[in-house]
């Protein structure tokens, strides 16, 4: 496969940027813009094969996290030992972008199928890691199957709502881009 090193670089740039913006919370004062952490790495997955790409996002937010807690307050009552399940959190949502540009592809005729593995991917995502704070962030005195289930159903919604909308926000970008330069396309899928 011949990899298009200037469309990855620029890809994890706008992937960066977003999330920097709303990881950040840096808009908050004006408007707050859902998380794009889970829909990014799953556009990472479709287009930049290699673990380098996910390890610099992965570290990307980290730092986000780091700066936010440490330098503007935010709260660090999220960050624990149990922070570390985002890493197979974020690799199921890369993982399922891997699967759709290898197995299902990138045409209007998958969009159904691509649906559901996001669905079921952020589902997952979401198990790993609010069941991985909830069950290993030690915030919880005595934390039982009973007790995460109505945290699971207050969360997730919001999580796969945001996830949804930044992926269609993403498709509906790419479609655009590749459209108007369809050699784009054509560098991006090879």
């Amino acid at each position: 496969m011949v990899r298009n090193s200037r469309f990855e670089l620029s890809l994890f740039g706008v992937l960066a940027f977003v999330m920097l913006v709303t990881r950040s919370h840096s808009l908050s004062n004006v408007i707050h813009l859902p998380d794009t952490s889970l829909a990014s790495f799953f556009v990472l997955g479709l287009f930049v094969p290699g673990l380098l790409g996910f390890a610099a996002l992965f570290l990307l937010g980290f730092a986000i996290d780091l700066v936010v807690i440490g330098w503007f307050g935010q709260s660090s009552f999220c960050f624990t030992a149990a922070y570390w399940m985002l890493v197979p959190a974020y690799g199921v949502m890369w993982l399922a972008g891997r699967f759709v540009r290898t197995r299902l592809g990138l045409r209007a005729s998958t969009l159904p199928a691509i649906a559901a593995l996001l669905v079921g991917a952020t589902f997952a995502s979401e198990l790993l890691s609010s069941g991985g704070f909830y069950f290993l962030g030690g915030r919880f005195a005595d934390p039982t199957l009973a007790g995460f289930l109505p945290r699971l159903v207050r969360y997730f919604p919001g999580t796969l709502v945001a996830t949804l909308g930044w992926s269609g926000v993403a498709t509906a970008a790419f479609a655009m881009l590749f459209t108007a330069r369809p050699s784009l396309r054509e560098a991006a899928t090879q």
